[in-house]
């Protein structure tokens, strides 16, 4: 397989849908982080078979399958079988610490390396940062960007027209939309993460759903050891990684089923829990 041309085309196909997609799909199942978790990724494939998919992001760094995962994803969407979303993991900023450039340098010792990281760089800076379902729900790796120094929450058309480097990202709005994430506190408060991210609480969610018309988030991004979590009543986690540091959890995946939304053991298949959206 010809990697350097598979991820160049995905490239130019992400670049033409833009940073923030608006999606209409009566049913649609979401994967959370994978991490190179190339065994979960296959059993969802398996479980959910022809279904059409939303891949939050995040699918290498810290577990070793990460080329595999990344390459079955992108086969996909190129098949026009699942929307993909870029994960704060898509980014050099995160690879060289992360685990991804050495498992294709050191661990698979793939000839030119270098080469075929610099196309997977340049396909991640094109990937899509938000996606509206249906009108209704928000799917994004973080959350909610807020605009400094008012610290009101920027709206889905202030990041499609995010233009510059994209690579890290270097717009501070695409930054936190991979970054931020939800909290129990009324307004907002600076992350652990580090500069420039924040932890978004109940008002600012509220006047971002509001404004833009939404009843839900669903999101990945926050190792959660269930699988999930809830948080405000309307912020979904889902986390899909079973690979390296996290192998004692319990992967979930979403099924978004009209206005349905239900969680899924990957493992035994079983449904945990339902919401209506």
């Amino acid at each position: 397989m010809d990697l350097k041309k598979l991820f160049s085309d995905a490239r130019r196909k992400f670049e033409e849908g833009g940073l923030a997609l608006d999606v209409a799909e009566k049913r649609l199942v979401v994967v959370g982080d994978l991490h190179g978790d190339k065994d979960t990724l296959d059993a969802v494939l398996k479980r959910w078979e022809g279904s059409k998919f939303l891949f939050l992001g995040d699918y290498v760094d810290r577990g070793i399958h990460g080329l595999e995962v990344l390459t079955a994803v992108v086969k996909l969407y190129l098949d026009d079988k699942a929307y993909v979303l870029r994960g704060n993991h898509e980014s050099p900023l995160m690879n060289e610490d992360g685990g991804f450039i050495d498992e294709l340098c050191l661990l698979k010792r793939i000839p030119n390396c270098g080469e075929l990281y610099g196309e997977i760089e340049q396909m991640f800076s094109k990937m899509p940062i938000a996606a509206r379902v249906n009108g209704e729900v928000l799917a994004v790796h973080g959350g909610i960007p807020l605009k400094e120094p008012s610290m009101e929450p920027a709206s889905l058309e202030e990041l499609r027209a995010v233009e510059g480097d994209l690579i890290l990202p270097g717009d501070p709005l695409a930054y936190q939309a991979l970054w931020n994430d939800p909290c129990e506190c009324e307004t907002f408060a600076p992350s652990p993460r580090g500069p420039g991210i924040w932890l978004y609480g109940k008002s600012p969610l509220e006047r971002f759903l509001k404004r833009e018309g939404l009843k839900a988030i669903l999101r990945g991004h926050l190792y959660v050891s269930s699988g999930y979590a809830q948080h405000h009543g309307v912020v979904h986690t889902i986390f899909t990684s079973r690979a390296g540091p996290y192998r004692s959890v319990k992967p979930k995946i979403a099924v978004l089923d009209g206005g349905v939304l239900e969680i899924y053991d990957v493992l035994t298949g079983k449904a945990i829990h339902k919401a209506d959206i």
